[in-house]
């Protein structure tokens, strides 16, 4: 069963929408995995403990922004929101409860191991519609272009799609 795409972007839901124009691009989990990667420089990112909720929490995030006063640069604003995305499709695809409920330590048992095969197969299913502007859509050209030549030799169809998305220019209102 596959999942149902998601457009929380052209929904208007305010906890996705960014304050700026700019056309909606479709993206696997994959994907925005891979342009997270390409955009921190290569570097993997760290993926949030999914048992301590003020790591995991974007809502955390945000209120110490505020109460700080500190401001986030461009890059890490879109860092951020890839993300956001990157959480939503553990959440929806149920990895994010499957890795809480268990520890790095424990063996799978054989429904286990079925249920977290079910996941991963909806999250290879799982797509969104993220709405990009000039400028991100340029970051994420300019990181994916500084990817080694074996990102393009090894998965030339995914660098290529990921191009051609990213350089469709947006759709100004």
């Amino acid at each position: 069963m596959a999942a149902p795409k998601q457009n929380h972007e052209r929904e208007g839901n305010p906890a996705r929408v960014r304050a700026h124009t700019g056309s909606a691009s479709t993206f696997s989990h994959y994907e925005i995995s891979l342009l997270l990667f390409a955009l921190q420089g290569g570097n993997a990112a760290p993926m949030p403990d999914a048992s301590d909720c003020e790591e995991a929490c974007p809502v955390i995030e945000s209120v110490e922004e505020l109460l700080c006063g500190g401001t986030l640069d461009r890059e890490q604003q879109l860092v951020r929101h890839l993300n956001n995305h990157l959480r939503e499709a553990l959440i929806e695809c149920g990895l994010f409860e499957f890795m809480a409920s268990r520890s790095r330590e424990d063996s799978l048992s054989s429904e286990d191991q079925t249920q977290l095969e079910l996941a991963n197969a909806r999250l290879m299913q799982w797509s969104c519609d993220i709405q990009l502007d000039r400028e991100d859509r340029g970051l994420l050209l300019d990181s994916l272009s500084r990817l080694p030549r074996s990102s393009w030799l090894t998965m030339p169809r995914t660098m290529w799609r990921l191009r051609r998305s990213l350089k469709r220019p947006p759709l100004d209102h």
